[in-house]
């Protein structure tokens, strides 16, 4: 996602990266969202934590005329470029350079020698892998550089309604089918409250089983931050930028604390000076 979210795990990166495509390409719901917001502005569209692309088929389908993928995992770019070679319109807009992958960390966008000014931005899933509120200061100032006049940010996350409410213990998340053979997937959660938001410690065992019929074991274990609606709000400002609107799920339902998800749509208005709010 923002920074490599598998880094400092044992197991074999290529393998979760797979692991990863397993669990979140079903996933659906959102496309009508983003397909919508990009086709709003048209122009070219930053992706951040853009993993293996699953988003850049719909980010094409709205209008976008360039898509710039940011992820710090060189797995899932690797298969991001696998997926644009299987892909004819994905492939023919990779040709035409309408899709540009950077393997980089969105706290440090300034590195990565971006040359666009982007009329949509958007970091789903990534603020929960940043260590903080200093991490997302240097995310959304990062992007504040690279936005057009009138850009907008989204950032989409889970929301209040979807925090663990207690600590998990060890147990099984999913059974699913790879190449035929079984995949399960086990995690446990602890949770702790701080000051700049609910921190998880998210830890996962999945069993695959391989072509010669051993099981091959990935441990994995990830920091995670959510920060209050509240906090992100009070983030969001301190970088010079507004949330312009923000919603409790894909269908523009109220964000309150029963919402599932957390989206902001942030928007940058030039010659706002970042404010000094600590």
């Amino acid at each position: 996602m923002s920074a490599d979210i598998f880094a400092s795990q044992p197991a074999d990166e290529d393998l979760l990266a797979e692991l990863y495509d397993l669990e979140h390409d079903d996933l659906a719901a959102d496309l009508p969202f983003h397909r919508e917001l990009t086709r709003r502005p048209g122009g070219p569209v930053l992706d951040l934590g853009c993993g293996s692309g699953r988003l850049f088929g719909t980010l094409l389908e709205g209008g976008a005329t360039r898509i710039v993928g940011v992820d710090g995992s060189a797995a899932l770019l690797r298969r991001a470029e696998a997926r644009i070679a299987g892909d004819a319109r994905l492939s023919e807009a990779a040709q035409a350079e309408r899709i540009t992958l950077v393997r980089g960390d969105v706290r440090a966008l300034a590195t990565l020698n971006i040359r666009d000014r982007f009329s949509l931005a958007i970091a789903v899933g990534v603020l929960a892998h940043l260590d903080g509120p200093e991490d997302a200061l240097r995310l959304l100032g990062g992007v504040r550089s690279l936005l057009a006049r009138g850009g907008r940010l989204v950032l989409d996350d889970l929301g209040p309604g979807a925090m663990p409410e207690r600590d998990l213990p060890l147990s099984v998340d999913w059974r699913r089918q790879m190449h035929g053979r079984e995949v399960v997937r086990r995690s446990e959660l602890i949770r702790r409250e701080s000051p700049e938001g609910l921190r998880v410690a998210f830890s996962t065992i999945t069993d695959a089983v391989q072509p010669d019929g051993t099981i091959a074991r990935l441990p994995a274990s990830h920091r995670l931050w959510y920060p209050s609606p509240e906090a992100l709000a009070t983030l969001v400002s301190q970088a010079g930028m507004v949330v312009e609107m923000s919603y409790g799920s894909h269908d523009l339902e109220p964000l309150d604390r029963e919402s599932g998800r957390r989206i902001f749509i942030v928007v940058y208005v030039p010659g706002a000076a970042p404010s000094r709010e600590r």
